[in-house]
């Protein structure tokens, strides 16, 4: 039994130094404040340049603001202008509802946090680098 000794002590030792590896990281400060079910979007317009739609990051999912940003070429972030309304819910929809060469229209449909469910929509026009309320 004493000759088995030091093997039991060495499969102990050996199996306390187990670790987790697929143990998830601690979030940093800035990610707990961030919610994993934020609307963005992006649209590609007829005539190269980007939409991009999202509800306000630190915001209450409920209730907030909704930007909608132009973008020449998103991809070397050639920002064309961009305007912000405030909503009463959450994001249901955007979808564009115009897409020509010279002219584009945009929908965003909200809906109320609550048992109501009340939808409302606004309209986002676009001409050239312009962009503005419908």
């Amino acid at each position: 039994m004493i000759k088995y000794l030091p093997l039991l002590l060495l499969s102990f030792a050996v199996s306390a130094c187990s670790i987790n590896i697929n143990k998830p990281k601690p979030k940093s400060d800035t990610a707990a404040h961030s919610s994993p079910g934020v609307y963005l979007e992006k649209f590609e317009l007829a005539n190269g340049a980007t939409l991009v739609v999202s509800e306000g990051r630190l915001e209450p999912r409920s209730i907030g603001s909704i930007t909608v940003k132009l973008y020449r070429d998103l991809s070397v972030g050639d920002f064309a202008g961009a305007v912000s309304i405030p909503r009463d819910g959450t994001i249901l929809k955007a979808m564009l509802i115009e897409n020509g060469s010279d002219k584009q229209k945009l929908s965003i449909t909200t809906v109320t946090a609550g048992s109501g469910n009340y939808q409302d929509s606004q309209q986002i026009c676009i001409k050239g680098d312009s962009i503005t309320l419908c």
